[in-house]
């Protein structure tokens, strides 16, 4: 009278996965039915400016999203820069980044090594003649009255250095930056991402 234990939960487990392999006993309700998908909305489109085209200075709530570079921004991808920005004169490899200079050094772009995106953008005393209206001023000459007047009466300032201070606005993802070296004032705008 032994039977096969084998045999027995064979017996036993049949009914169980008949019932599961078979498909439903009911029709799908019609709230179980995945909803049609709608379009997603396409992400507000953002207007930029080109500071060799425009004076980015006179832009009400300019931001460093708004703004480009010999068609260069944040967030752009960097297989293109030769082709904007022309040869590069040198490239670091830092830690977690690339830095670039091109243009007599009046610009250096930090691109991501690890996602090939820009992150951040320089633009120096170097660039001042390329860049339109009051923006070459402050590059060239440093008027914190109107760096003040273009991006708003209250940046926060530091020191980050001996012989630099910074007047950062973070919530716009900028930064104006005096540095002297060697008797030698230059004045250098820094794109980043928006501080939320």
């Amino acid at each position: 009278m032994s039977a096969n234990p084998l045999l027995r939960l064979l017996v036993c487990a049949l009914p169980l996965i008949s019932s599961s392999c078979s498909g439903p006993s009911q029709p799908p309700s019609p709230a179980a039915k995945p909803e049609a998908t709608q379009p997603a909305q396409p992400a507000e489109e953002v207007k930029v400016y080109d500071v060799t085209q425009e004076d980015i200075t006179k832009i009400p709530g300019i931001t460093s999203r708004n703004i480009s570079v010999a068609g260069v921004k944040l967030g752009d991808r960097t297989r293109d820069l030769d082709k904007q920005l022309g040869k590069p004169i040198k490239t670091e490899s830092l830690p977690k980044l690339y830095r670039t200079a091109y243009d007599n050094h009046g610009i250096y772009i930090d691109t991501d090594r690890y996602v090939g995106k820009i992150i951040t953008i320089y633009i120096n005393t170097n660039y001042y003649k390329k860049v339109k209206g009051d923006f070459s001023e402050l590059l060239a000459h440093g008027k914190i009255e109107l760096l003040k007047q273009a991006f708003g009466d209250n940046p926060v300032q530091s020191e980050p250095d001996p012989g630099a201070v910074m007047w950062s606005y973070p919530e716009k993802g900028i930064q104006f930056i005096y540095l002297k070296q060697a008797g030698t004032a230059s004045y250098t705008l820094k794109l980043v991402e928006p501080q939320k």
